[in-house]
């Protein structure tokens, strides 16, 4: 019987490590925030935040909202169709607390766009909507 439990506590990190992998994965999924059939990459704009699991960084942008439209808590990421939008976003500093920001801008289909924080060591002063270059 005692080999048993020596295996199964052995497992036990490794259960533990596909768990936490698991988690990671499911916060950098994207979301589709426009209504209808999915479209192809060349006709939405992707617009990304930090996953959901922040790793321990300092400061960590979450987003919330895109126009009326609510992002779940499990994606970081989410497409929309290429226009004006409204993104509301969470941005957290480590021990410090969070901040609100709405956040509104043009996006372009077949672009990428990230959320990015300007911040300092207590605070959240601003989120911006950054193009990534290609």
């Amino acid at each position: 019987m005692r080999p048993r439990a020596e295996a199964g506590r052995r497992a036990r990190p490794a259960v533990a490590a596909l768990l936490a992998l698991a988690a990671l994965v499911a916060g950098c999924a994207t979301q589709q925030g426009y209504a209808g059939p999915e479209r192809s990459s060349a006709e939405v704009a992707v617009v990304r935040a930090d996953p959901a699991l922040s790793a321990g960084l300092p400061v960590q942008v979450r987003l919330r909202k895109v126009d009326e439209r609510e992002v779940s808590a499990s994606h970081s990421a989410v497409e929309v169709l290429p226009g004006a939008h409204r993104f509301l976003v969470d941005c957290s500093v480590a021990g410090e607390g969070t901040t609100r920001f709405l956040v509104e801008g043009e996006v372009a289909a077949g672009r990428e766009y990230r959320l990015e924080a300007t911040a300092s060591a207590r605070s959240c002063d601003a989120v911006s909507l950054i193009i990534r270059d290609p």
